[in-house]
């Protein structure tokens, strides 16, 4: 049994989608590549989404951060208090 090779679709091809990934046998992807639906695809290295998980992270920490959660949760509650309001009216309206 052969290794699987993943791709990643560069455009749409037999059910998979543009930046879809899927394993391939080695004929199937070099048969891909070279009527240009497919390129292999290689894993991004651990060391960029490290720096990644980490500068958000860094950013929870600042004032603005802070405040920014605060304003949905209050825009949802608005939001509610209208639509349960609005939901007892119609209750009553009916017969």
């Amino acid at each position: 049994m052969s290794d699987k090779v993943v791709v990643r679709f560069l455009k749409a091809w037999r059910g998979y989608s543009a930046d879809e990934l899927a394993g391939f046998d080695s004929d199937v992807v070099e048969g891909l590549k070279s009527k240009g639906f497919a390129e292999v695809y290689e894993k991004p290295k651990a060391g960029k989404a490290s720096s990644q998980k980490a500068s958000s992270g860094k950013n929870a920490g600042e004032p603005g951060a802070a405040t920014s959660p605060a304003e949905p949760s209050t825009a949802a509650s608005t939001g509610a208090e209208g639509s349960e309001g609005n939901a007892g009216a119609d209750d009553d309206a009916k017969p």
